[in-house]
């Protein structure tokens, strides 16, 4: 089966997963094996989903599903002992782009994706307060850049709207660390959208002049988007399954942490980490932090970290679990020695 040119819309293993959210909310079993506070705070959030479909300005072809994930929050009530630590930890969201153009080009947001940003935006306001100060970081991609410019639109925007003043925003600027994970070209490396064309054009000029065998590179990258063309989920394929033209997952979330640290030590001690990127490191973060794969997370959707003042702790949040972690950046084994990408946070780590 021959992989896409061009898509705009959500591969059919998302499309599948948000059937299943939304079957979920509207079936309503008489018991559910959970504590009570998350039947009521699943009940809550259902309201939400509901009453957020019948507002004017609600984009077309909302559902229930798409809804509850646009306005259900999914924070945890920790302990008490929790929660001093909490209070004095900063606060990280790595949040995937808005809803792209596309998956094979280095496409930027839809109507709907800069909608969905700057709505988060307004969304996270919510837990800022004077003294504050946001950084706004992103992905060198397109629809990274534009996710961070809509979602900066969206905090200034509620910062007039609820009041709150004292409150300092950064950026957006890019920042290298948090690339999508990379692929091995011929002997460049690039992001994997940017490789799939340059496998296109070559393909065909291959299949039309019978040049012989393809390269092992090409032969790795057609079976990774032949996954999402039959209606498979790539990400999963790439936690799981040892490729050797393919930056590996651990690398990428090694890469990312170094990034967090970095940010973390330019300071200020008030400060509230925003970063816009992509589904697969953010996936595989969580992935580290709780031992499986929770799944791809919609568009928008964050995971939340915690980083306690010692800065060698945190708690993970991803659909409503928590876990709490030790930084990888903290540890440098033999296998990660010779990446000159992880080193200067390794150093400041100790």
């Amino acid at each position: 089966m021959a992989a896409p040119t061009s898509r705009d819309d959500a591969p059919a293993y998302m499309l599948r997963a948000q059937e299943r959210r939304a079957r979920a909310l509207l079936e309503q079993p008489a018991e559910r094996d959970e504590p009570p506070f998350m039947a009521r705070a699943r009940a809550r959030a259902t309201q939400r989903a509901i009453t957020e479909m019948a507002l004017p300005d609600a984009p077309p072809g909302r559902t229930v599903a798409f809804a509850s994930e646009t306005v259900a929050p999914r924070e945890l009530q920790f302990p008490e002992e929790f929660r001093a630590r909490l209070a004095t930890a900063v606060d990280v969201r790595l949040i995937r782009h808005g809803q792209t153009q596309g998956y094979v080009t280095d496409g930027g947001l839809t109507a709907l994706g800069h909608w969905q940003s700057h709505r988060k935006g307004q969304d996270l306001t919510k837990g800022l307060k004077e003294g504050d100060t946001v950084r706004i970081v992103h992905a060198p991609t397109a629809r990274a850049k534009e996710t961070a410019d809509s979602l900066r639109s969206g905090i200034e925007q509620a910062l007039s709207r609820y009041g709150i003043g004292g409150v300092t925003v950064e950026g957006p600027e890019p920042n290298d660390d948090f690339r999508n994970f990379q692929f091995w070209r011929g002997g460049v490396e690039m992001d994997v959208t940017a490789a799939f064309q340059d496998m296109a054009l070559l393909r065909e000029e291959h299949e039309r002049r019978s040049t012989g065998d393809r390269p092992g590179w090409m032969v790795e990258l057609d079976r990774f988007y032949k996954i999402q063309a039959a209606g498979g989920d790539p990400i999963t394929s790439w936690l799981s399954t040892p490729m050797l033209y393919t930056e590996p997952p651990a690398i990428v979330v090694r890469r990312h942490w170094h990034g967090i640290v970095n940010e973390l030590n330019r300071g200020p001690a008030n400060l509230k980490l925003y970063m816009c990127g992509h589904s697969g490191p953010i996936r595989a973060i969580a992935a580290s932090a709780v031992g499986h794969d929770p799944g791809e997370p919609q568009n928008v959707e964050d995971v939340r970290i915690k980083i306690y003042a010692d800065r060698e702790h945190a708690v993970l949040t991803y659909r409503g679990r928590g876990v709490e972690i030790e930084l990888p950046t903290l540890c440098s084994p033999s296998w990660f020695a010779g990446s000159d990408a992880l080193g200067p946070a390794v150093s400041a780590a100790g």
